[in-house]
């Protein structure tokens, strides 16, 4: 069994804060300096960088907390319209924040007349980056409990021993963040990187949601609103990079004019 301890909320004045807050700030804050330090490498104005931070932090927090409360929100829960907005009461879900910030990155980058999917994979390592201070923040404070096993890694959580299914994420998110760093040295395209990141934290979404404890939705054909999303998100990453591997191949054995 693997030893373990939530920490539990402290004060500071008429302040409540929590280890998931923090990290999740930290988190932010790391991501917002790694993809200025990649910016930096391209040419690209740090300032412009600290802009998009700002906008997608703003709209990942909005799209992770709609989407918690549209398919998360308990069924024995009364939902008045401000508890949509008591976001420091908890409920936020990882991929309204994931689709909430790259819409946002596209408005952005659409307005400003910039290349999407150049800074879409700026901001890929530094996502990851700020994905996994975010997963400890949930392991600190007892989020996401796995189901319950007898394995020798397990922890002892609402009294039974369960899957540490943060852990196990925060491993995979690790590797992915390994494989992706070494994408950015090699990519084929713009784009590749974080269409790359999309399909391989989307598959490992897929697989470790069977370890949590997570309704299913009858909605979503038996899956939960998280693999039903993973689903949808790996086709169309698949699809982008087949169709941008095709017009690379077809541009390279296209004869000369001679």
């Amino acid at each position: 069994m693997i030893p373990y301890k939530t920490i539990p909320m402290f004060h500071i004045g008429f302040l409540h804060i929590n280890m998931y807050g923090i990290m999740f700030a930290l988190g932010a804050l790391v991501a917002a300096l790694l993809a200025a330090r990649e910016a930096k490498n391209r040419g690209i104005k740090k300032d412009v960088i600290y802009d998009l931070a700002l906008y997608m932090l703003l709209g990942g927090i909005i799209g992770a907390r709609l989407v918690y409360v549209i398919f998360y929100w308990p069924a024995n829960v009364p939902l008045g319209f401000f508890d949509i907005f008591k976001i420091w009461e908890g409920g936020i879900a990882f991929f309204g924040g994931f689709i909430g910030g790259i819409l946002a990155l596209y408005a952005y980058t659409t307005k400003h007349k910039l290349n999407f999917w150049i800074y879409a994979d700026i901001f890929t390592v530094p996502l990851i980056a700020g994905h996994i201070l975010g997963r400890f923040g949930d392991y600190f404070t007892g989020g996401h409990p796995g189901k319950i096993t007898n394995l020798p890694w397990a922890i002892y959580m609402d009294n039974a021993f369960r899957h540490p299914i943060v852990l196990y994420e925060i491993l995979g998110l690790l590797i992915i963040f390994a494989v992706v760093s070494s994408l950015m040295k090699n990519k084929f395209f713009d784009g590749f990187v974080f269409a790359s990141y999309t399909v391989l934290y989307s598959a490992q979404r897929i697989f470790l949601d069977y370890f949590r404890i997570e309704s299913t939705d009858p909605r979503f054909l038996g899956l939960t609103p998280s693999q039903f999303i993973s689903i949808a998100l790996l086709i169309a990453a698949i699809c982008f990079i087949a169709m941008k591997l095709r017009k690379l191949n077809f541009r390279a054995e296209k004869p000369a004019i001679i």
